[in-house]
């Protein structure tokens, strides 16, 4: 007997129709959703803070629209330069090194956001702000140009490896040895430049050697390296005096101008060594 052949069932007449009319409903209810969700949390969420680069010790403040609970950015990016005052002097004296035109993204750290979370470089740029520390830095700076020559130098190859913890502790070293009165009142200054940099370099030191073994201790062998050099600069050489030469420049008058710029104390003694010998080859 012949098997009687099985036949499938017949499909319905939506059968294959559902997904099409789906689709847009799912997306219109996710549109909905987030519609509801920014209205609901008095629209978008705006992010502000501040960011700091060690080259030139800029600050710059960002504001940027996100979408509350899902974080996806909406639209760009802006930027404010807030650089202090204080910042160009450092620059001008030639403590600090030039901001580059441009610099990666990568290199900004971020100072505090929405000001609440803070972060390690706040221990330096604290102090470049007007009144924000016990003396006026800025003034501080052009009043003591040996010891703010070292100090600066050195905060900068701290915050280059993000070592911003040092900053604090630099700041009151050089601003104390300032105010303390000279044993020997004719010990001219840079007798006591001499002695700041002589204590400088031994702070300095035993906080880079700390370092050294704590970044090894935690497997940090990039910090560990750099720390290293640090130390090997320091016990060769030491802290660097930074002497002031003067530079003249022509006027659109015809005039000179001086420009100050700062120089190793080492390249100073060089010159004034070429100068003797030239005035005694000519005598």
């Amino acid at each position: 007997m012949a098997n009687t052949p099985v036949s499938s069932p017949k499909p319905s007449a939506g059968a294959g129709r559902s997904w099409p009319i789906l689709f847009p409903l799912i997306v219109f209810g996710v549109i909905l959703f987030l519609a509801t969700l920014i209205v609901c949390s008095g629209g978008f969420m705006m992010v502000t803070g501040t960011q700091f680069h060690p080259d030139g010790f800029r600050i710059r403040r960002f504001v940027a629209l996100r979408v509350p609970v899902i974080g996806i950015q909406a639209g760009g990016t802006s930027y404010t330069d807030e650089t202090p005052r204080i910042s160009q002097l450092l620059v001008d004296r030639g403590w600090i090194t030039k901001a580059p035109l441009q610099s990666a993204e990568s290199e900004w750290e971020l100072i505090e956001i929405n000001g609440g979370w803070q972060g390690l470089p706040l221990n330096l740029t604290d102090y470049l702000q007007d009144g924000a520390s016990r003396v006026n830095l800025y003034e501080w700076s052009e009043k003591n140009p040996l010891l703010a020559g070292m100090l600066w130098s050195e905060i900068a190859t701290a915050a280059k490896l993000k070592l911003y913890w040092m900053t604090p502790e630099l700041i009151d070293k050089m601003i104390d040895f300032s105010r303390v009165n000279p044993v020997n009142k004719s010990l001219s200054k840079d007798a006591r430049a001499k002695m700041a940099q002589q204590d400088l370099t031994a702070y300095l030191l035993e906080s880079y050697q700390q370092t050294e073994a704590g970044a090894k201790a935690t497997g940090d062998a990039e910090l560990a390296a750099a720390c290293r050099k640090q130390v090997e600069r320091l016990s060769t050489a030491g802290v660097v005096i930074l002497k002031e030469t003067a530079k003249t420049e022509p006027k659109k008058d015809g005039s000179k101008t001086t420009e100050v710029k700062a120089q190793p104390q080492e390249e100073k003694a060089e010159d004034a060594a070429d100068s003797e010998a030239s005035e005694d080859a000519s005598n």
